[in-house]
């Protein structure tokens, strides 16, 4: 019968290497999960509500879904300007009604 190959007992130190690079190898996947976990810098622009618009639509729109049934009058749209740009963007019926022309609102950056 063959005797079984019987590896030989690794030192304390290499032991303690093995450790350390893979407890280094840990915290470095930790860190940049944490990292991608972040919030994205400067995807959302403050605006100041220049103008309101509403565009009723011709025909009543009714839209069923998870939160039951919708029906919308119309498009809401706030006209903001940030930085220097007027940008248009389209809000729910219950936004257009609390803002107010001349106020602050938070939007995100729409893409270029």
């Amino acid at each position: 019968m063959k005797q079984p190959y019987v590896v030989p007992s690794t030192a304390r130190r290499d032991l303690f290497i093995g450790l350390t690079i893979g407890l280094a190898i840990m915290v470095l996947i930790v860190l940049g999960l944490m990292k991608m976990a972040g919030g994205v810098t400067g995807s959302t622009l403050d605006g100041h509500i220049v103008a309101k618009h509403f565009t009723p639509y011709e025909e009543k729109q009714v839209t069923f879904g998870k939160g039951g049934v919708r029906q919308t009058d119309g498009e809401y749209v706030l006209e903001c300007e940030a930085k220097g740009r007027i940008y248009l963007v389209p809000v729910d019926k219950e936004t257009y009604k609390i803002a107010q022309v001349g106020g602050h609102y938070l939007f995100p950056r729409p893409k270029e």
